[in-house]
């Protein structure tokens, strides 16, 4: 009976991170927040395979989509070990390391290599100790995603184009402050209402990734896509650290290396995906404008550089470096 109870409690202890035993396998589960024909989740799907393969069946791959919840959802179940690995956009920096969630702020970075640095070097160990300490997790990979533009009805050149225009960003604070120093009346308002709010004029322009715009069928209701590329974010790949900390070095590093491949195939496919995107969005009316960018830094430059008071001083630095 005791042996029994200790091979019961072993098991739930492996069941709590995200991992359960079936023979001689490992089952570790993978929960991704987006729909099964993203990118996203078909690096997951690239991922399972060589994680699989490379182990030879001892680790098996379970992904988990919107069924068990959104992303929020996911993030919480890594963090409390019912997931091995989440996929967080930038909600997992905002929640669990505010003072380096600075590589998505608007109109600082000129490409996704620059913005990438804020998670590289000394500030990047720094970072995923505030993950670990504040989360239980530790950033383990990163996919790029596509910059996100304005699109509107007429012609985006300058900043005076968007002046005491409504226009729909998420509902983060950062954002919401610097479109608001560019003259802007930035709205919070939920994906799923962005297309009838613009149909119906309750706002005027919105900002996303050319694969949101297309997805979301904004065509239909936007004349203009404005390359103002203001923002080059991430997905980001947290695995729950008593995970890490429990796979054996071998496991460990062919898991780690499998992420590694998966990111890069990933941020391939979305690079080559970008210009089809764009020609398809032309092919359905859109015409697509090359604002005045540096007009539009130097109008935002006051309102970043009171958010990045905010941040880690080693972070706070590298983005004044880039607006100066």
């Amino acid at each position: 009976m005791k042996t029994r109870l200790v091979s019961a409690l072993a098991l739930t202890g492996l069941m709590s991170l995200g991992t359960s035993v079936h023979a001689d396998a490992e089952e570790l589960a993978i929960a991704i927040h987006v729909d099964p024909s993203h990118a996203m989740f078909k690096v997951g799907e690239r991922l399972k395979t060589a994680i699989e393969d490379q182990t030879d069946g001892e680790i098996t791959v379970t992904l988990l989509g919107t069924e068990v919840g959104g992303e929020r959802d996911h993030l919480e179940g890594a963090s409390y070990g019912e997931y091995a690995i989440a996929l967080g956009g930038s909600m997992p920096m905002t929640l669990y390391a505010p003072q380096f969630a600075a590589a998505d702020l608007p109109f600082v970075y000129s490409s996704s290599d620059e913005a990438r640095k804020v998670y590289e070097g000394e500030t990047g160990e720094a970072l995923n100790q505030n993950l670990i300490a504040n989360g239980n997790m530790r950033l383990v990979g990163l996919s790029t995603r596509n910059p996100r533009n304005l699109t509107s009805k007429e012609p985006v050149q300058s900043p005076a184009d968007v002046s005491e225009v409504r226009l729909r960003v998420p509902e983060i604070a950062p954002w919401v402050t610097i479109w608001e120093q560019i003259g802007a009346l930035p709205s919070p308002i939920a994906w799923p209402e962005v297309y009838t709010s613009l149909q119906t004029g309750v706002i005027d322009m919105q900002e996303n990734p050319v694969d949101l715009i297309q997805a979301g069928k904004l065509y239909e209701v936007q004349d203009y896509i404005n390359r103002t590329q203001h923002v080059y974010s991430f997905f980001h790949w947290l695995m729950n650290e008593d995970f890490h900390q429990s796979l054996s070095d071998e496991h460990r590093q062919i898991v780690l290396d499998a992420i590694d491949e998966a990111t890069q195939w990933g941020d391939e496919m979305v690079e080559q995906g970008q210009q089809e995107i764009y020609a398809q969005l032309e092919a359905e009316g859109m015409e697509i404008i090359e604002p005045d960018v540096d007009a539009f830094r130097t109008a935002a430059r006051p309102a970043i550089e009171e958010v990045a008071k905010g941040y880690d001083p080693a972070v706070r630095d590298y983005v004044m470096s880039l607006i100066e």
